[in-house]
């Protein structure tokens, strides 16, 4: 795509890499550690449909001339909106006038019609949301297997709405139901620290929009 930043240089001194999505069947690049965590976060979220970084340039009015800015991620949701997404480090928010760059941004693009965010690294770690996440990585990327169809989940559920964590782990085995929880085929609330009473359902369509930023 034309103006698309190049992404994972080897100048600077910046730590730069590569997030291995299965959701996108790709490498995606990252250039901060908070872009890398994201990556986490977007990659397990139901929400999500897809998402690219630095995908584009975006033109903007800062006062007194016009401006480019490279968002760091495109973000596809589960009803087709939309976001760009800017990640930085809280304390680099803290400064006057970083922080008033960024707003000026933010409602340059609102008034285009684009949804624009702006996250910190603590709005990305935020605890226990962003450990359950680190955990569930691995079985989202390596399942187990054989998992239980959707009827048997469905007579899992039968006549209740939820079941304590600790009950699907017996029936279906640490594996399975992290696996599943990963995949979204199951719904746990993963910003509670989990434990052997954390209620477990089968996800609706408002689990399904869930996203964990």
């Amino acid at each position: 795509m034309q103006g698309v930043r190049r992404v994972v240089t080897r100048r600077g001194r910046h730590i730069r890499g590569y997030f291995p999505s299965k959701k996108m069947a790709q490498m995606v690049p990252w250039e901060s550690l908070p872009e890398r965590d994201a990556l986490l976060l977007l990659e397990l979220s139901p929400g999500v449909v897809a998402f690219k970084a630095q995908p584009e340039k975006l033109p903007y009015w800062d006062g007194t001339a016009m401006r480019v800015h490279f968002p760091d991620l495109w973000v596809l949701l589960y009803d087709e909106h939309v976001l760009f997404v800017e990640l930085k480090p809280a304390s680099e928010l803290a400064r006057p006038q970083v922080k008033a760059k960024y707003r000026q941004i933010a409602e340059q693009l609102l008034a285009q019609g684009l949804d624009y965010r702006l996250l910190t690294d603590k709005e990305i770690r935020q605890e226990p949301l962003f450990s359950n996440l680190k955990q569930l990585l691995y079985r989202y990327n390596h399942p187990a297997s054989p998992l239980p169809t959707r009827n048997q989940l469905v007579a899992a559920f039968y006549l209740t709405e939820s079941l304590p964590l600790a009950q699907c782990l017996e029936r279906f085995g640490p594996d399975v139901t992290n696996t599943l929880i990963a995949q979204a085929r199951l719904y746990v609330d993963l910003t509670q620290p989990l434990a052997p009473a954390s209620l477990v359902q089968l996800p609706t369509g408002e689990c399904h929009a869930t996203i964990y930023f």
